[in-house]
Parts: structure tokens; C-alpha cells; sequence
């Protein structure tokens, strides 16, 4: 985890390869690129049915969840419902298909959860269900009888056997489910609603007690195993099952300081350790960090330099010189067993930066630019990055000697998103390429200033999509095939912006939507084709390329 800022990029996925060939009688931008998705309406039929339990209570709040056996498409063929408060329940907008049926009562009622199965009285069944079909009428009277489920309950104890242990959590999980809570002060707890069969009964950790996690296991006196790789399952078979209660010892620690070579105390560094479980703590005034509420194993420790410093993201090695390195691979395993152990202060070596200034090609600084070095594969700095300032300043580091990174800068965000998205290269004025194959690489050796890069402006792919019968394709998500999007106006309209000199195909995406309460729209995505209307294509392959150049 690096202590600068982790650049995300887009948030859709990109769905196609830029294509390589660029039309010497390229637009420098394509307007009118118009399309229309096919749209069918289909009718859609309900579930519906009455929930109680063997007592024949009417049961509310239960959740139903019918879901398709056999589809691979799941628009209107998956559906839940809540029962009302005289237990009944309807799920609308279900196409003809074949449903099976799950009934998920509130905790608090104690009932089993499982399916419905008219073999038996109550049509219940906890793993097996019926299907049931639709095919050109909604399903009524799909009714359950929920039974009454089991429990599992004990206490907590710290390893004296007499001291409880409060707000710990508490689970058990089956073949068939399972379910949670947490002890009470008296380290008392309770599970409810389970199913005859076995379970795995754990134990979680609570920071105010500092107790270790783990799970029930018999083979020892404390009935307890900080490893849930042993473990003792409990069986339900026709009654509640008591008296499942560990003596759990308390959690371990790791401590130690993290300190420059100068052996001045480093403030506010973060240290994480990873193994049998996850801790982390900041360094305090003199350097010092403790994390708590481990279990004993093997650790790797990490150490996240403070922002605006030179001290390096890195691990821990009990070999190294500084007992410290900048290579995931080589990080210390750590093995704890004893209560606290302290290891040797971590010395980090000194970072670097890259710093530099975004503009457009008049100089006008760009904020919000996203910029990336790519690049420190295999060390504890990888891929880090900034955001631009509002005088298009940058600053992205530290950054370990010997990496080598290439620098991205991306304006979708910034002032001005008509811009192109690209890479530094050292080729006055614009010091930019728009192609990741022509990027310099930059070494560290030390500081790097003055990697600035004026953004040029792009091409733009601009048009219209409506739905069968010319409604509007409001909220539809345009793609082009190097990854740029836009989302279309209530009129459907759409601008793809900051494009590079290429040929591009563009896809229009949208979920299906409801019409009324017995009817739906299918909705097919696709692409742009150049034609006779509706200049649609389903697939990639039919899809017309657009050549921009700006």
C-alpha cells in the first residue's frame, strides 16, 4: 500500500482493442453517429404465496427469493419480495422460465431457513427444492410452513476459565448456512434458525478484550483452536446443543520503531502485518508502533512512509542492512508465538519524486489531471500516482532508487475532458505521445523535475440512440473501443470526447427496463452500423469503424 495517491482510471470496463489502421481521409471529429437498439415488450407474470410457520402463524418480513434453473440471462428471470404483515408475499416480473423457490425468515423468529417442496406437510425443505414453472400465468398459492429451528449457545471465557469475554462474534457455518451474533457482557451468546447437520462454530476477536480468534475444537482442554484448520464440528440432530464454550487465550503482539538512518524517529508511518490475520498502527512521536490482536504464525510486516516525506514504502527484513527492503519478494516472515515481540527498528531508505505541470498546448494549467507512473513492479511502490493542483503541479513519490516508471496523464476529469489522455515523452514542445508503446522510461536516481506535458485537443465521436419505437435511450452507457465513454441525455444524445487519432466502434449499453406491472422492454446492446436505419449491429464484427483525427 503506497502512501501516495492510487490512481483509479475509468470506473467501466473497456470492451474492445483500439484498432491499428487510421484512415488517411480520417473527420478531424464524426458528428451524426446514430444508432437505434432493437426493443421487444414482453409480458411478465408473478409468484406469489402465503408464509407460516408449523403453528400456522402467519409470518412477516420473510424473504422470498424466486431465482431461474435454467437461464443464462438473468433480466426479470431472478426476483425477492418481503412477506406483509399477514405473511403473504408476491414477486412481480418474472418471465416464463422454471423458479426455484428460498424462504429467509428474520433471525428473531428462529425458524429454519431453506426452500419449498410440496413432499410433506409443510412443503419445506432445507437443501432440496421443487421447481416450479411459468409459462403463460402467474403462480398462486406457492405456500410454506417454516420449522422451528435449533440453537447452539455457551460462554466465552478468557483462558482462566472464569473471566467472560463480551462483544466477541460469534458464528456457525453449515452444509445448509449458519448465522452470528455476539456475546453479552456475561459472554453469553446464542445461535438461532439453524438446520439439523453440522456446523463449524468460530470466534472472532474483540479489540477491547485483545482475545485471539479461532474456532471450537475439543482437542484440547480449552476447547479452542487459534487455526481453524482444527476444528471440531457440532452436530444438530432433533434438539438445541449447549454448553459450546471455549477458554480463549489472549492475542499477541508485534512491536518495534521505524526510524530514519539518521535515527530520527519517523511520525505517523503506517505499519501493517499480514498472515494469520491483519493488523496495522501508526508510529507514535518516538517512532514506536504495537499492533494487537494477533494470532500466533507467520507475518509479513509493511511500512507506509508519511505523505510529503522521503521515507519509502517497504517491508521488513531481519537480513537486510536496515532491516528494511523495497522488494515485495523479500519481506521477513515473521513467526510469532510468545506474547510481544519486539522486532528490530526498521530503518527506510530515502525516496524520490517526479514532479512536473499539465497543460493544454496554449499553457494553460489543467487541475484535476490523473497522473500515473506506471511502473515498480515488485516492490512495495507500484504504480503510484497524484492529481494535478489547481496551477497543473504534480508531485508523485517517494519513490524507491533504480525503478524505472512511465508517466500517464489523463484529463477526463480535469477542466477540460476534450483533451487527450497520453504519456510523457521527451520530444518538444508537447513532450507528449499519445501511443503507451512510445512513453520514456524514467530511472530514478534521484529527483525528477520538470516532466511536464501539454495536452493536445482530441477528436470527438458525437450522435444520437433511441430504442425501438423512438423513445430515447436516456441513461445509456456509449462506449468507443479504446475505452472512453460517455452516458446519454434524456434525448439520448451523447459526445465521446479526448479522442486520439484512430478508428474507433462504438457500443451502446443499457439494462432492460420495467414498463408497467405486468410488462417489460428487452433491450439488445450493440453497436453502431453505418446503413440503412436502424444502423445497428449486435455484434463486434458487424460494428462500423469511425475514423477521427484532430
Amino acid at each position: 500500500m503506497s502512501n501516495s495517491y492510487r490512481v483509479f482510471g475509468v470506473l467501466f470496463l473497456v470492451v474492445a482493442g483500439l484498432l491499428v489502421s487510421v484512415s488517411p481521409a480520417a473527420a478531424a471529429s464524426a458528428t451524426g453517429v446514430n444508432f437505434t437498439l432493437p426493443a421487444v415488450t414482453k409480458t411478465t407474470y408473478s409468484i406469489s404465496g402465503t408464509v407460516r410457520n408449523t403453528s400456522l402463524a402467519l409470518e412477516p418480513n420473510v424473504e422470498v427469493t424466486a431465482s431461474c434453473t435454467t437461464c443464462t440471462s438473468y433480466s426479470f428471470t431472478y426476483g425477492s419480495a418481503y412477506t406483509n404483515a399477514s405473511g403473504v408475499y408476491t414477486i412481480s416480473h418474472l418471465l416464463p422460465a422454471s423458479y426455484t423457490l428460498r424462504f429467509d425468515p428474520p433471525r428473531a423468529t428462529n425458524l429454519q431457513h431453506g426452500y419449498r417442496n410440496v413432499t410433506g406437510p409443510t412443503d419445506f425443505s432445507v437443501s432440496t427444492p421443487v421447481v416450479v414453472k411459468i409459462v403463460s400465468a402467474s403462480l398462486t398459492g406457492e405456500n410454506i410452513r417454516l420449522p422451528a429451528g435449533y440453537k447452539i449457545s455457551g460462554t466465552v471465557h478468557r483462558s482462566n476459565g472464569t473471566t467472560a469475554i463480551a462483544n466477541v462474534e460469534v458464528g456457525a457455518n453449515g452444509t445448509n448456512g449458519g448465522d452470528s451474533t455476539t456475546t453479552n457482557s456475561a459472554g453469553n451468546y446464542t445461535l438461532m434458525g439453524l438446520s439439523p447437520g453440522s456446523y463449524e462454530v468460530g470466534f472472532g476477536h474483540d479489540p477491547a478484550s485483545d482475545n485471539q480468534t479461532g474456532c471450537w475444537y475439543t482437542g484440547v482442554a480449552a476447547k479452542f483452536a487459534a487455526s481453524c484448520a482444527l476444528h471440531t464440528n457440532v452436530v444438530i440432530s432433533s434438539a438445541n446443543v449447549t454448553g459450546i464454550s471455549p477458554k480463549i487465550w489472549s492475542a499477541l503482539k508485534i512491536t518495534g520503531y521505524v526510524k530514519t538512518r539518521a535515527s530520527v524517529a519517523v511520525v505517523g508511518a503506517y505499519v501493517l502485518v499480514e498472515g494469520p490475520d491483519y493488523g496495522s498502527a501508526m508510529t507514535d512521536a518516538t517512532g514506536k508502533y504495537t499492533i494487537s490482536g494477533l494470532n500466533p504464525g507467520k507475518y509479513t510486516v509493511e511500512v507506509d512512509g508519511v505523505n510529503g516525506t522521503r521515507v519509502l514504502d517497504g517491508y521488513y527484513n531481519v537480513t537486510a542492512p536496515y532491516y528494511w527492503t523495497k522488494l515485495t519478494a523479500s519481506a521477513s516472515s515473521v513467526t510469532i508465538s510468545t506474547p510481544v515481540t519486539t522486532l528490530a527498528t526498521i530503518e527506510p531508505a530515502t525516496g524520490y519524486f517526479i514532479k512536473g505541470k499539465i497543460t493544454n498546448t496554449s499553457g494553460t494549467a489543467l487541475d484535476y489531471v490523473e497522473v500515473q507512473a506506471l511502473g515498480g513492479s515488485g516492490t512495495a511502490v507500484v504504480d503510484p500516482g497524484a492529481i494535478t493542483d489547481a496551477s497543473g503541479n504534480y508531485t508523485i513519490g517517494p519513490l524507491p532508487l533504480s525503478n524505472t516508471y512511465t508517466i500517464k496523464a489523463d484529463p477526463s476529469y480535469s477542466s477540460d475532458p476534450t483533451l487527450q489522455a497520453g504519456w510523457y515523452l521527451n520530444s518538444p514542445p508537447n513532450d507528449f505521445t499519445a501511443a503507451s508503446s512510445s512513453a520514456l522510461s524514467i530511472a530514478i536516481s534521484g529527483d525528477k523535475t520538470g516532466i511536464n506535458m501539454r495536452l493536445p485537443k482530441g477528436a470527438s465521436i458525437s450522435g444520437t440512440v433511441k430504442i425501438t419505437g423512438g423513445a430515447a435511450c436516456s441513461d445509456c452507457v456509449i462506449f468507443a473501443s479504446n475505452g472512453a465513454y460517455a452516458v446519454t441525455s434524456s434525448s439520448g444524445a451523447y459526445t465521446l470526447r479526448g479522442l486520439p487519432a484512430g478508428s474507433y466502434r462504438v457500443e451502446a449499453l443499457l439494462t432492460s427496463s420495467v414498463i408497467d406491472a405486468t410488462h417489460v422492454r428487452i433491450i439488445t446492446d450493440g453497436y453502431y452500423k453505418s446503413g440503412a436505419a436502424p444502423n445497428f449491429s449486435a455484434t463486434l464484427a458487424g460494428a462500423t469503424a469511425i475514423a477521427v483525427s484532430p
